[in-house]
């Protein structure tokens, strides 16, 4: 349009042409010459006309040349190269660059005048270009699209879309909760809502025109949202709606905001997305709820998981001085003791375990009330220093069962008597050598006390000082908190409930007195106790350390009963056939006629040919369980009493025990009298007077060693001089040689899962045959295999390879060496004798085959545990722990008690470590089990 207009202006003469003007001039000048020359030529004076041809031409740039030509066509004056520059075209005609006017004399053409000027246009094909109108209309067109361009461009931004929308819609938008945006295909802010401005704090109106990208947005991960990783930029090119994206925003000072983004494409009529609709909900204040509930959440997970471990330490900890005490006391009470020497230290025991159960409870009905403000201080005359020796008696059998020493020293005199809570003190001063015995492994703990008189009053020290493991100052610090022990693989190793140190502390604070700790790791602790001696004076009693030293502490037993039982049936049904065996052994001898079965299933199958008068029977079983079983029965023999033997002591079996069908519930180790008493509740049944214990110590004196471990070969560590364990152990030696090439092929085609079964058999058989480097090894195969730790996997196959290269069966003529003291204490975490020996008199007649089997069961039990393991059979492992800790205290062998059930707690949270940890320490205790020791 533009050019059109400038052509039609042209034409109309409306444009001013400069080149037209020229040519105006040139003509003019032609014209005034052709005039001269007219008179000059009249007058015949040509060198007048020729100087002032010379003349114009010197004086005009753009004239070139000029010359006079006569009609016959002779030049008669001639200025510049004319001839070189002038084009005779045969006609008077003037172009542009020359002018001819014609020369008249009178009415006849006389000739002409040639003027030759400089061309206003190159004379090739782009001369064109160059003309004026061109030259306007191109440079109109150039500058005013390019003025239109920026024009547009800010009149489009300045544009207010609120305009084209009605009042009442904006006003709708404006009231949303949601920010709302409206983005072109520039990713330019064309619309915002008050929700929207409000977040930045900027004017609705301020906001057309930005680029969204202007904006500090983060993504989930509160990193940097690049501009093509925006949700809105990915609608804009596929044109996809997008919800629920979430982003964040950063708002200067005022912190970050979080929004769940809606994305929704404005499409074309072409169908493309010409913009894009974003709407903004702000979650922030949700996100913060959802981290403080996520937070809550996780307090509260690792508040039940303290107080499950707390529950599991507490089973655990009561549990086992209830199976020394339970055990221990049956043998003095069926006079399976054999001289009085036995009978003190079993007593010793059994009073030793006592207190530490008692201790336990306390620490529990304690901490509740200390953490309820109501510690009762009673203040009565108290001997400290035979409080001292009480605690250090009572725990002198665990230090000997270590191997440390633990001794009191009196650091100078004490009174005989203090004003002061005997009860607390001697549960502080119990805590503090309980503490220290526990954790130290080597040396031993040293009990000092000294009396100290000041102006502010008399004080009572007890230090309690042992070389154990220590602790570094932090954890001493946090020692006092209730549940709490130096690190969490403390609890593990060393057990305990992390009660007695925060128990001692309040006590000693509600005595006036205070607890203070030294420690250094690897180097022992040192506890220093300060009780306020109340009043003293000229009238106290003093004690010197040479009287204090020789006090001593004395204890009684009592002796205990049998049962009978007239013309009575029983059914035992177990899967452990030591268990149906030690069962059978005991009710036979109180009068019963016993029949036994191995599962429900043949429980029921049994009971229809034959009728007995009550049934005993485990829950766990295999083919059929109890529960099953005795719903069955139950249906069946609706008087028939069925009690419920189960090793699962767990909140909750009784009531599911009762509920099936049992008439009764009772837990393993088999407490003898509660199920005699129990029988008599049904059956008739009543004690009767023990016999008289007799001392057989020679009788049943045997020579005892244990086998030597050869560093170059493997020996086991059953007495092979036996030829029952000899076959054993052949039979074994024998199998791995086959075996070794399974893991081989095993691990060659990585079957991870029988790689675990294999370490799990091998864990179990080679302990229970005495081949304890094997038993470990295998451990390890199981543990690597779960892991898939093929760096480890393969250095444990060759190792495993090896070790069984080593494997040699001791002549029988050999002779058996006695462990040193390092070797009985492998793992520090539990006590492991020299010599596992059984309390009861393995000699007998009618318990030696009971014992055996339970070994031999023992045996295929370890045999098969390493395969269990690897394949995380965590039921089966659970079952042999159950079995175990019914069994092994039924049968006398307290020593597998603890282990077992550590392992049953750690089957119940599925702890893999806790698990092969546990099971090496069986297994160890099994290759040093020797039925010939007295």
């Amino acid at each position: 349009m533009l050019v059109s207009l400038i052509l039609l202006a042209s034409l109309l003469g409306l444009v001013p042409d400069r080149q037209a003007a020229i040519r105006d001039g040139h003509a003019r000048l032609a014209e005034s010459v052709a005039v001269n020359s007219s008179i000059f030529i009249t007058t015949s004076d040509i060198r007048r006309m020729d100087t002032i041809l010379q003349v114009l031409v010197d004086r005009n740039e753009e004239l070139l040349s000029a010359a006079v030509r006569h009609a016959d066509g002779r030049l008669l004056t001639v200025v510049g190269e004319h001839g070189g520059l002038w084009q005779d075209s045969g006609n008077t005609v003037s172009r542009d660059g020359q002018v001819v006017v014609p020369i008249y004399e009178g009415s006849q053409q006389w000739g002409q005048v040639e003027l030759s000027f400089k061309p206003l246009l190159p004379s090739e094909w782009y001369g064109w270009l160059l003309h004026p109108v061109v030259l306007l209309s191109a440079f109109l067109s150039v500058t005013g699209l390019i003025l239109y361009y920026f024009y547009m461009g800010k009149m489009l931004k300045q544009l207010d879309p609120s305009q084209a929308i009605p009042d009442r819609v904006r006003s709708a938008l404006d009231t949303m909760a949601e920010g709302l945006l409206v983005i072109d295909a520039k990713q330019n802010i064309v619309l915002a809502n008050k929700a929207f401005s409000d977040i930045p704090s900027v004017n609705a109106k301020k906001l057309i025109g930005l680029q969204v990208s202007r904006f500090n947005w983060l993504d989930q991960t509160n990193e940097k949202l690049e501009k093509v990783r925006a949700p809105w930029t990915k609608t804009l090119e596929d044109g996809v709606v997008r919800t629920g994206e979430v982003i964040r925003l950063v708002i200067g000072d005022n912190g970050t905001r979080t929004f769940m983004l809606n994305c929704s494409p404005i499409l074309t009529g072409g169908g493309k997305p010409a913009g894009v609709l974003i709407s903004f909900d702000d979650i922030t204040e949700l996100e913060k709820k959802e981290v403080e509930l996520r937070l809550s959440r996780d307090e509260a997970d690792q508040a039940n998981r303290f107080k499950s471990e707390f529950l599991a330490n507490m089973s655990h900890e009561i549990r086992t001085p209830m199976n020394a005490i339970l055990g221990f006391a049956e043998i003095l009470k069926r006079g399976y003791d054999r001289d009085s020497k036995d009978s003190i230290r079993y007593l010793n025991t059994i009073s030793s375990s006592g207190n530490h159960l008692l201790g336990l409870i306390n620490d529990i009905l304690d901490l509740s009330k200390v953490e309820a403000g109501r510690i009762e201080v009673e203040v009565v005359p108290t001997p400290v220093h035979t409080v001292i020796q009480e605690v250090i008696q009572i725990m002198r059998v665990k230090a000997n069962e270590k191997q440390i020493f633990l001794e009191y020293r009196a650091d100078g005199p004490l009174p005989a008597h203090i004003e002061t809570d005997a009860a607390k003190l001697r549960q502080i001063i119990t805590n503090l050598v309980s503490n220290a015995v526990k954790f130290t492994e080597s040396g031993g703990v040293t009990v000092t006390s000294r009396y100290e008189r000041s102006s502010e009053g008399s004080t009572i020290l007890v230090a309690v000082s042992d070389s154990g493991i220590g602790m570094t100052e932090e954890q001493a610090q946090a020692v006092f908190d209730p549940f709490t022990q130096a690190d969490s693989s403390i609890t593990r190793r060393f057990g305990g409930t992390g009660l007695g140190l925060t128990i001692s502390k309040r006590f000693a604070e509600a005595l006036g007195g205070d607890i203070q700790v030294s420690s250094k790791p690897g180097h022992g602790s040192r506890f220093q106790v300060t009780v306020p001696a109340g009043p003293t004076g000229q009238g106290t009693v003093m004690l010197s350390a040479d009287d204090i030293m020789s006090a001593e502490w004395v204890e009684q037993t009592e002796v205990a009963a049998r049962w009978q039982f007239t013309a009575s049936t029983a059914l035992v049904v177990d899967d452990g056939e030591e268990n149906r065996d030690l069962l059978q052994v005991i009710m036979s001898d109180a009068g019963f006629e016993v029949f036994t079965a191995e599962n429900g299933q043949q429980a029921l199958d049994f009971l229809q040919q034959q009728t007995v008068d009550v049934v005993l029977m485990d829950v766990q079983m295999p083919v059929m369980d109890g529960l099953t079983a005795a719903g069955i029965m139950r249906g069946r023999y609706a008087e028939l009493p069925i009690i419920a033997l189960t090793a699962d002591a767990m909140s909750g079996v009784q009531q599911l025990c009762l509920s099936a069908g049992y008439s009764d519930y009772l837990t393993k180790p088999v407490n003898i009298d509660f199920l005699m008493s129990r029988l008599a509740t049904y059956l008739n049944g009543r004690k009767v007077q023990a016999p008289k214990r007799v001392d057989n110590q020679q009788a049943d004196t045997v020579n005892s060693a244990t086998v030597s471990v050869n560093e170059e070969k493997i020996h086991s560590s059953l007495p092979v001089h036996k030829e029952q364990f000899r076959r054993i152990v052949e039979k074994f030696i024998s199998r791995m040689g086959t075996q070794v090439d399974v893991i081989d092929a095993a691990w060659h085609d990585r079957d991870y899962d029988q790689l675990k079964k294999l370490g799990h058999w091998l864990k179990g058989s080679a302990g229970s045959v005495g081949f304890q480097p094997l038993m470990q090894a295998g451990g390890a195969l199981e543990q690597y295999a779960l892991e898939r730790n093929d760096v480890k996997l393969d250095d444990t196959v060759k190792q495993i390879a090896t070790l069984v290269a080593r494997m040699e069966l001791q002549p029988v003529q050999a002779e058996k060496e006695t462990l040193s003291t390092q070797q009985a204490t492998v793992h520090k975490d539990y006590v492991i004798p020299d010599i596992v020996s059984c309390r009861l008199p393995v000699n007998s007649p009618r318990l030696r085959p009971i014992i055996e089997k339970f070994l031999e069961q023992l045996s295929n039990w370890i045999a098969r545990i390493d395969s269990d393991i690897a394949n995380e059979d965590y039921d089966s492992i659970r079952k042999f722990a159950q079995w175990l800790k019914a069994s092994g205290g039924s049968v006398g062998f307290d020593a597998f008690t603890e282990p077992a059930r550590d392992l049953v707690s750690h089957c119940a949270e599925q702890e893999y470590e806790g698990i092969n940890h546990t099971v090496k320490v069986i297994k160890l205790l099994n290759s040093r089990i020797d039925l010939e020791t007295a």
